[in-house]
């Protein structure tokens, strides 16, 4: 079902992840830490998702929508989703984590050389210091892609 160019796209976007209550009351966040596990299933790194991990435990129909402008690309992944907090997957999310925390900093440490404002160039560098630690690992068995553009 994920393609190459699906599963890149997903990698090197900001992705909308779409959970709702089990009476149907929605919630989207965004979401950097994306990563295709296989044709089939995408993990999502959680660090900060206490509603989404709610509306979880009550209704694990899930979307996942990403963009990539430069590509002109854009997709729907429905399908069900698990929240995983040991093992092999949730281990990966932590390289996951890692990688991708390594990558955030360079870009950071160059917006920061260009950034003229006080302001804006403080909040970019406590961003760039920050430290985060994986909570779960959440597992989309994609059901269902829609291509959006």
């Amino acid at each position: 079902m994920l393609d190459e160019e699906m599963k890149e796209v997903l990698r090197r976007n900001i992705c909308y992840f779409a959970t709702s209550t089990k009476d149907g009351k929605p919630n989207v966040i965004p979401v950097g830490l994306v990563e295709p596990i296989d044709d089939s299933r995408i993990l999502l790194v959680d660090v900060k998702m206490n509603k989404t991990r709610r509306n979880l435990e009550e209704n694990n129909a899930v979307a996942l929508a990403v963009t990539d402008f430069e590509k002109l690309k854009a997709y729907q992944f429905k399908g069900k989703a698990k929240v995983v907090t040991e093992g092999e997957l949730f281990e990966k999310t932590k390289q996951i984590l890692e990688r991708r925390m390594e990558i955030r900093k360079e870009r950071l440490k160059k917006r920061i050389e260009r950034e003229n404002d006080p302001e804006i160039k403080k909040k970019l560098e406590e961003l760039a210091e920050r430290k985060m630690r994986p909570k779960a690992a959440i597992v989309i068995e994609v059901e269902e892609i829609y291509l959006c553009m």
